[in-house]
């Protein structure tokens, strides 16, 4: 068969659901965005028509809310204007008609406003004037307070409607003394007309308020007047109120207590008639709790709310010519909207058969506009990628000296923790015999922070270095979970407390041909392999830069002519107090010294920290005594001396430079470290002792006659000591900057952050851990 003639019939198949599919969704589509357009059209229906009704309602309410206003405004107003006209009229009475004018003025008031319960006035002298209604009947009880025979009584005269005196009484008065009641001290405290809280009327049992002015008499005696208003009218104007089908209105003061409204009087009943319980309870009142509690966040005004599954509406508003009382409107929107409510309804229940068939159309126009969303979020993200991993090239490209192998290509590690979003990366090189990697540069993210010294080995991470070997990337999510990897993530990952790790070789030229030079890690990393093409970037300027290193010679291996040197110094000088060994014979420079190598060793005290008998101990600290010396001789220190429990090594006191002083002390320090390591464990003692190193200038010279005492002074001998005293464990080797400079090439370092010395000032501190 020819090959154009065969047929696929797969492809057909293909074409036949293409065409279905557009014969049979764009209609169903077409429909479903008419279903939708008459849906919406009947959601916007009911939206407009509820909000009309809604909005008439609040307009209806409004107009209820100032009729409640004004009437109650009227009610009080009895008692504020009352207050003012009496203010005047009293105030300028002559003092002989002062008592006919106040009963003359109550009687007509109390006759013409019936919600006025009583009359009273007070003056600085503590008498006392009452005019109220006789308790049974229409007339009138006037009442004055009296001293008869020494005590003070009070005199009542009782009239009927027509004014005629009908009888006297007289009873004791119990103290009373009107400069002491709330309307009396308010009304003088505010010099002006004041409320009192609501109380209950003892002959009327009915809730009044009281409201008082002061003023002064023709007599010049200060005087309070006082009007009670009875507020049980109030409540059944306000219980009558016809506001909707459920609608009702409460009166309340400053503090919350109800002062007249719906349903008072189980409200009187509830509080036992004691005024301070009169409060709104939320088990019986919640709608009107939760507009006086929206009221004192928000202040007056409409707030629709929607309470145990209801929609309400409430209304507060302020009432002129009272104690700061609020009134407080709710109604349930059903009782304005409720054939909105039917007819949106009936409206909702079309609306969800176009929801439902639209909902159609709609999963698939949403399916189809994710794939399109995802897609260019997908093409930004490259986008930005690219930009991002072009500026940090940028930035590398600009860094000087970046393939100098003398000096720290710090923006390699930095740019790549950036672009990969890395909490810290690291750049290993592999030694040429591949038994070690020496970390060139780790940068640490989170701390901003770069180190670098230390050592891999590959005896104890076989597995590890057998992942380098292989020369691919590798991606370990949990690197503790990984037995190859698990090393590495012991030694190097816990302390920083990341997981996931990322190996990315680096290929270069080994042995003149091409393998493995070291591996670049990455830790915590935001999926790494889409960084691919930058990695390999970085791994080949690091490739190049690690050709350019040789290998490191050997720490021991030191220069013919520096070998000569140790060769002629003069052997150690012991401190033959404590050591007991032959003094050193030869000249000793006196002066300056412009390399000195210090070494000072802190040990803590062996009795006190094991509670052994000394005697015990003293063959042990000979023992460590005689590998001191040892050690001295073997590496020409030309000091040693013990003061305490400090042991001061000193190499270089020469008047020129000693270019081996600084390697001698450090060699004997790793020495000296490993000896008392093993001396103290096989006699069952933890290691008690530090030490500390400097270099640099010091001054010396022997003091004395017989015998001469050398001695040291300087910055390097006191910074060693500072080393040795902050250390950061037992056993490890502490030492400043200067040191790291001069041994960084042929020792490895671990970076202890920054110091502060008195005279020094802010130096950084490293810790020697062992030889290249």
């Amino acid at each position: 068969m020819i090959a154009n003639e065969i047929v696929d019939p797969t492809e057909q198949k293909d074409v036949s659901l293409r065409q279905k599919f557009i014969q049979v969704v764009v209609p169903i589509a077409t429909v479903l965005l008419i279903l939708l357009a008459i849906g919406g059209i009947g959601w916007h229906n009911y939206r407009t028509t509820r909000a009309g009704v809604l909005k008439l309602t609040h307009e209806l309410l409004q107009s209820v809310q100032r009729y409640v206003v004004q009437d109650v405004t009227g009610y009080m107003g009895a008692a504020t204007l009352g207050g003012s006209f009496a203010q005047d009229f009293i105030s300028h009475a002559p003092v002989a008609v002062t008592r006919n004018a106040f009963y003359s003025y109550g009687a007509t008031m109390l006759r013409l406003v019936p919600q006025i319960q009583s009359y009273y006035m007070g003056d600085q002298n503590g008498e006392f004037l009452l005019v109220e209604r006789a308790p049974q009947g229409k007339g009138l009880e006037y009442t004055d307070l009296r001293v008869v025979d020494g005590k003070a009584i009070f005199h009542h005269d009782f009239y009927d409607e027509k004014g005629k005196k009908i009888r006297s009484e007289e009873n004791p008065s119990d103290n009373y003394d009107p400069r002491v009641r709330p309307w009396y001290q308010g009304a003088v405290e505010k010099k002006g007309f004041a409320w009192t809280p609501p109380t209950i009327y003892a002959s009327t049992k009915q809730l009044v308020v009281t409201g008082s002015v002061p003023l002064v008499g023709e007599d010049g005696l200060q005087k309070v007047f006082a009007i009670n208003v009875s507020l049980n009218e109030l409540s059944d104007f306000l219980d009558a109120l016809k506001i909707s089908q459920n609608g009702t209105a409460i009166i309340l003061d400053s503090n919350g207590r109800i002062i007249a409204g719906h349903g008072f009087q189980s409200v009187v009943e509830r509080s036992q008639g004691d005024p301070t319980r009169m409060t709104l309870d939320p088990a019986t009142q919640g709608t009107f709790k939760r507009v006086y509690d929206t009221y004192r966040v928000r202040g007056v005004g409409s707030h629709p709310f929607r309470y145990e599954g209801k929609n309400y509406i409430g209304m507060a508003q302020t009432l002129p010519s009272s104690d700061h009382w609020v009134l407080l409107i709710v109604a349930p929107e059903n009782d304005f909207a409720s054939f909105a409510r039917q007819s949106g309804r009936e409206n909702f229940q079309f609306s969800v058969i176009i929801i439902v068939l639209a909902s159609i159309l709609a999963a698939l126009l949403a399916r189809q506009g994710r794939r399109t969303e995802r897609v260019t979020k997908e093409l930004i993200h490259e986008k930005a990628l690219i930009n991002t991993q072009t500026s940090a090239l940028q930035q590398i490209a600009v860094t000087p000296d970046l393939l100098n192998v003398n000096g720290e290509a710090l923006a390699l590690t930095e740019e790549l923790a950036r672009i990969t979003l890395a909490s810290r990366v690291s750049l290993w090189r592999l030694l040429h015999d591949g038994m070690a990697l020496i970390c060139e540069d780790s940068f640490d993210a989170r701390q901003e922070a770069h180190s670098g010294g230390f050592d891999l080995s590959r005896k104890d991470m076989e597995g590890f270095f057998k992942l380098v070997d292989t020369g691919v990337p590798v991606t370990v999510p949990l690197a503790a979970k990984d037995d190859r990897t698990a090393p590495y993530e012991r030694v190097i990952m816990r302390d920083s407390g990341t997981s996931s790790l990322m190996l990315y070789p680096i290929r270069g030229t080994s042995g003149g041909h091409a393998d493995s030079v070291g591996v670049i890690t990455v830790e915590d990393a935001r999926d790494p392999l889409s960084f691919s093409y930058f990695l390999e970037i970085v791994a080949s300027i690091t490739a190049i830069r690690f050709a350019g290193m040789a290998e490191l010679p050997e720490a021991n291996e030191i220069a013919e002519a520096d070998a000569a040197k140790v060769q002629q110094l003069a052997p150690p000088r012991f401190d033959a107090a404590l050591m007991q060994a032959t003094t050193a014979s030869g000249e000793v420079g006196q002066g300056q010294f412009p390399s000195v190598a210090v070494m000072v060793v802190t040990f803590s005290d062996p009795v006190m920290e094991n509670g052994d008998d000394t005697s015990s101990l003293l063959p042990l600290i000979d023992r460590i005594a005689s590998e001191v010396q040892e050690i001295a001789k073997r590496y020409s220190l030309f000091s040693v001396k013990v003061a305490g429990h400090r042991l001061i090594c000193v190499a270089g006191c020469n008047k020129e430079p000693d270019s081996t002083a600084i390697w001698r002390v450090a060699e004997a320090a790793l020495v000296l470290r490993e000896t008392c390591m093993l001396l103290l464990s096989s006699n069952n003692i933890e290691p008690i002792f530090s030490i500390g190193m400097d270099y640099g200038p010091a001054m010396g010279g022997e003091l004395g006659t017989d015998p001469r005492i050398f001695n040291l002074w300087g910055e390097s001998v006191t910074l060693a000591e500072l080393m040795a005293q902050g250390a950061p464990d037992v056993g490890t080797i502490e030492v400043t900057e200067r040191v790291y400079q001069a041994l960084r090439e042929h020792y490895l370092f671990h970076s202890r952050g920054s110091f502060y010395a008195p005279s020094a000032g802010i130096g950084r501190v490293y810790v020697l851990a062992t030889r290249r």
